[in-house]
């Protein structure tokens, strides 16, 4: 009984590590804030290395766009 639960913590355990390193991976790219006008007014990269960083006005109209542009 004891190496069934000794077990299945085990497996439980790599289930949320596998997860939460997904989950982190998602998070690389920028949000877009946008004005009630549509005009684009800040932005926030995160997860891209030199590029991260925000700029211009946080709103609640925002877009994620998801992955890194290359530095050029």
């Amino acid at each position: 009984m004891t190496r069934t639960k000794l077990c299945a913590a085990a497996m439980a355990v790599a289930l949320l590590a596998g997860s939460s390193f997904s989950a982190g991976a998602s998070w690389q790219g920028t949000f877009y804030y946008y004005s009630d006008e549509g005009v684009l007014v800040g932005g926030w990269t995160a997860g891209c290395g030199e590029a991260d960083g925000r700029w211009g006005v946080e709103t609640d109209n925002k877009q994620f766009v998801q992955g890194c542009r290359p530095a050029s």
